[in-house]
């Protein structure tokens, strides 16, 4: 059986070639004897007929029952009885269908390979050299329309030599060409499974692949999408493939004419895109698609979301800011203090001995309320360049949260157009930490979202424990930050609203950080701000906080 073609799917082709030149045979002689009136021996040419179309039929019914060689051979040694026949009825040593046996052999080789044409020509030999015999011995009579051969021995000898030469000649001939042809056909299918292994592989690679992939075309349309691709941009291939790259946000329009305008230069850009409500960075590199003939045909980009290690960068800028900022002001801050206390002493001293509802003690009452606020602000500042020592302990957090909010939902920042809206579950989690810092944490955040909506608002606080954090969420509905503003919200002194030292945000940066948590802000021109914290839980309280199933709203405080 050949790897490149199975043995059955040639004794079908077989059978037919058979099927078809039995039938063109008797066409044939049919219109001989109509064109020519000559009298054909048409009684043994239908028996032949008969013959050759029952063994397709046996052949085509036992395919599937026998082996597949064994039906091979079955079919060749009838076709040779067949030809045989045919050779006498045309009259043997002078017949013209000789030729014939040829194709028998042919077959032989094709089927079933060298050894099975050699034992082809050799069974043709047999039959041909002892019909020829049989009839110059006349021990067969030869047809009526058949004359008696005029042969002599040695030429009748000479004629059965040649044709057992031809045999097996071709018996040789045609099974070196079909093994080769077989070697020829076994490599091209070897080759075609390395090359769909290749690109298996390569499918596979490509897929496996953390970054995005896509290909375009010349003009921009994207031909290719990877997986990797698609959950970066949330759309699946089918939407992708098809779509001009300039609509998903990746490139601008300018910088994709800068890209088709140079053929070979490599392309590495960073670019913001809109996802939802944030913004999602992506670092691209764009190189040119080439084909087997270095003909550019596309264009290649190889991207990755950067939204994280942005976020990273910035977190070390910032700790890298604040820590040159704060060796440096920590010990203007110390030295100012102490002056500022003998001016503001000074004043009051001054204040005493004037005239009251005078111009002057009214100028030194300002001097003095001054002083207070800027000492008020460097006691904030030296806290936070030289915080405290803290003194962690199991804390209830939603209860240490319920009591700051509770408090700020009646103090002076809120107002009656505010709401705070609590969506706190469980309602007990413990954490470890300072419980005086983690209460400055919450209150720091929630005044600042009340502040963010002095026109009034909405402020939705939102916890939730998830892999070993608490995570707790301050949502405001206020007029949101641009980048730069939220770039340099932890900065000292670098945002603040009125009456306030810009220092609470910075403040919380810290106590977060010193406790093992990280925060994080999502903030958005005209649409709000979220402050997201996350701490981790207490270690004997990891397995007793498990949030349980149960339905829960969010509550107003009041």
């Amino acid at each position: 059986m050949r790897d490149f073609e199975p043995l059955h799917s040639m004794l079908r082709a077989f059978v037919v070639l058979r099927v078809v030149f039995v039938s063109t045979l008797l066409l044939s002689a049919f219109l001989i004897q109509i064109t020519f009136s000559t009298v054909l021996p048409l009684n043994f040419i239908y028996y032949l007929a008969a013959f050759a179309y029952s063994i397709s039929i046996v052949a085509t019914l036992s395919l599937e029952r026998i082996p597949a060689e064994t039906n091979a051979g079955v079919q060749l040694l009838g076709d040779l009885a067949v030809i045989t026949g045919l050779v006498y009825v045309s009259g043997g040593p002078d017949s013209s269908f000789t030729f014939l046996y040829l194709s028998t052999v042919t077959a032989g080789s094709v089927l079933l390979g060298r050894q099975g044409g050699l034992a082809t020509a050799g069974l043709a030999a047999v039959f041909y050299a002892v019909l020829v015999d049989l009839m110059f011995f006349d021990v067969v009579k030869p047809v009526e329309t058949s004359t008696r051969p005029l042969w002599s021995l040695p030429a009748l000898v000479g004629n059965v030599a040649l044709n057992v030469a031809a045999f097996v000649a071709t018996a040789l001939l045609v099974s070196v060409a079909s093994d080769k042809l077989h070697e020829a056909r076994a490599d091209v299918e070897r080759r075609k499974t390395e090359i769909a292994r290749l690109q298996a592989l390569h499918g596979s690679v490509l897929t496996s692949m953390s970054s995005g992939v896509l290909t375009t075309d010349l003009d921009g349309r994207i031909t290719y999408a990877n997986r990797a691709a698609q959950e970066l941009l949330g759309t699946p291939s089918v939407d992708l493939v098809g779509r001009p790259l300039l609509t998903l946000g990746l490139v601008g329009e300018t910088e994709w004419n800068r890209i088709a305008a140079s053929d070979s230069e490599i392309f590495r850009l960073e670019n913001a895109r809109q996802s939802g409500e944030a913004e999602d960075y992506f670092g691209i590199s764009v190189t040119a698609l080439r084909d087997g003939s270095d003909h550019t045909i596309g264009r290649i980009l190889i991207f990755q979301n950067l939204t994280e290690l942005k976020r990273l960068e910035g977190e070390v800028r910032l700790k890298d800011k604040l820590a040159a900022v704060g060796e440096l002001a920590a010990g203007i801050a110390h030295e100012i203090r102490n002056p500022l206390a003998s001016i503001s002493g000074s004043v009051q001293v001054l204040k005493n001995s004037s005239t009251p509802g005078s111009p002057e003690q009214r100028l030194m009452e300002i001097v003095v309320a001054e002083s207070h606020r800027l000492s008020s602000i460097l006691e904030d500042f030296l806290r936070y360049v030289r915080p405290k020592e803290r003194a962690e302990e199991p804390v209830d957090a939603p209860s240490a949260l319920d009591d700051v909010l509770t408090l700020l939902a009646h103090g002076d920042e809120a107002s009656s157009r505010h709401r705070v809206v609590q969506d706190v579950h469980p309602r007990s989690v413990v954490v470890q930490a300072d419980p005086g810092q983690l209460r400055q944490i919450f209150w720091n955040v929630a005044r600042n979202a009340l502040a963010a909506m002095p026109g009034g608002g909405t402020l939705t606080v939102s916890a939730r424990v998830q892999g070993g954090h608490w995570n707790v969420s301050f949502k405001d509905e206020g007029h949101g930050m641009t980048t730069g503003e939220r770039d340099r919200l932890f900065t000292p002194f670098a945002h603040s609203f009125p009456g306030g030292t810009g220092l609470g945000l910075a403040i919380v940066h810290r106590i977060v950080e010193e406790h093992g948590g990280t925060i994080r802000v999502d903030s958005a021109v005209g649409r709000g701000t979220i402050v997201s914290i996350s701490l981790p839980l207490a270690g004997p309280a990891r397995e007793a906080v498990v949030p349980a199933a149960v339905e829960h709203t969010p509550t107003e405080v009041s």
